[in-house]
């Protein structure tokens, strides 16, 4: 027995718009047969094994041109279309992959913000060896910024907290030798301590932040050396909107 399909009964078989089937019917990879009578399309059971077919070619993202062309390619066509469709794969996973590594510094940058909040003054390691000086139109060191937005830091003195220059953190490795000494900023010195906290700056008029108070509080018990705020996430909070930083502050 014969069994023939209307356009309405493959398009809720298979889950696809009609539209879609007489769209790769006009490209040529679907020729279904014509009612001679009302001229209505007419599917056979060959028709949903050539449809089965083209939605698998279509899942691997395989362009209509060379699904169209697949049942006249020979083997060997078929093993260079699918390697340079592989390649193309391999591509996207290292940009996915690139991506999902920037959503996870981003969330790793709020649980600091939050563990900063939590527990304030922590003594600890600074996890920087050196930064150097960014200005927005220095287009290298914007791209590392837009990769990575912790990299940028604005490097103080508590001697002199009005002087304060804006950096990004490098590995020394990356700028020539003659470019690293000119535009350093700040270097790490070995063994030094530093005490840790969230500073947070207010997106207003002379950009008001906590800085200096929160300096003072580490300065009741310690004398101070350079502080090194580094860049976490601008979030609103209490209806105000902050740049919020981990700041490390000298010990000496």
């Amino acid at each position: 027995m014969a069994y023939h399909f209307r356009i309405g009964d493959i398009s809720h078989f298979f889950d696809i718009p009609a539209s879609t089937l007489r769209y790769w019917e006009d490209m040529g990879v679907l020729t279904p047969a014509k009612d001679q009578i009302n001229n209505y399309r007419e599917y056979t059971v060959e028709d949903l094994m050539s449809i089965s077919d083209v939605i698998f070619y279509k899942n691997l993202r395989l362009p209509l041109k060379n699904i169209r062309q697949m049942e006249n390619t020979t083997p060997e066509q078929h093993y260079h279309l699918f390697e340079k469709k592989m390649s193309e794969l391999q591509q996207q996973q290292i940009a996915l992959q690139q991506r999902m590594e920037r959503v996870r510094c981003h969330m790793q940058a709020i649980q600091t913000l939050k563990e900063l909040r939590e527990n304030p003054y922590q003594d600890m390691d600074i996890d920087t060896d050196c930064i150097v000086s960014f200005e927005l139109i220095e287009r290298d060191k914007l791209r590392r910024y837009i990769e990575n937005p912790y990299l940028y830091s604005r490097v103080q003195h508590s001697e002199n907290m009005q002087l304060e220059q804006r950096g990004i953190t490098i590995v020394k490795s990356d700028l020539p030798a003659e470019l690293l000494k000119e535009q350093i900023i700040w270097e790490k010195k070995n063994n030094n301590r530093y005490i840790t906290f969230l500073m947070k700056e207010e997106i207003t008029e002379g950009f008001p932040n906590d800085l200096q108070r929160q300096l003072q509080m580490i300065q009741q018990k310690y004398q101070t050396g350079a502080v090194i705020s580094r860049f976490l996430v601008c979030a609103q909070e209490e209806g105000k909107i902050y740049d919020f930083y981990k700041t490390f502050v000298e010990i000496i």
